[in-house]
């Protein structure tokens, strides 16, 4: 597998500022649950294709890979809000890249893939099902400072699945 370039762009500028890339206009946090909970049956349509394994060019992933790397942002952010309402503030760094090659994105098997991103996406439903009203504004802190509040990831969350999502499906 040839690695792909980093990515050094902050892309925590779609939380208020959309993409510009995807189309996506930063939401109201009420609507996580439904959106997210729409995806997984666009990511099965996605993972069934004949080149599900293929890389469209070089250095760009491939839909297979781009679905373990969303698979692992759900587990990740969903990670992060817990961590947030348990009261720990910190999260660890996360680095996509060396995710993909020490996860073997391009090895995965793509119907484990779907099976596990629908869980992960139902997991974090609860887990959001768990703020409170006046808990969307509490924030926890990536290692370089930056605070991320709640609704920042739930913006975050649901910008990344949605904008690999419009990357792969064409």
């Amino acid at each position: 597998m040839t690695e792909t370039p980093r990515d050094s762009k902050d892309w925590t500028v779609v939380i208020d500022d959309g993409c510009d890339e995807c189309g996506y206009v930063p939401h109201d946090p009420a609507w996580t649950s439904e959106r997210l909970l729409a995806l997984p049956e666009r990511w099965e349509r996605v993972l069934r294709r004949d080149d599900v394994r293929e890389r469209p060019a070089d250095g760009v992933w491939s839909p297979l890979e781009y679905a373990c790397h969303s698979r692992d942002i759900v587990r990740l952010l969903r990670d992060r809000v817990a961590l947030i309402l348990n009261d720990q503030k910190t999260f660890d760094d996360f680095d996509g890249e060396r995710e993909a090659v020490e996860g073997r994105y391009a090895d995965a098997d793509p119907e484990i893939v779907v099976e596990e991103l629908a869980e992960l996406i139902e997991s974090t439903v609860a887990v959001y099902g768990r703020v409170g009203e006046t808990d969307w504004g509490r924030a926890g802190y990536r290692t370089d400072g930056r605070a991320l509040t709640i609704a920042d990831l739930s913006r975050y969350l649901l910008h990344d699945l949605e904008h690999h999502l419009a990357d792969v499906e064409g």
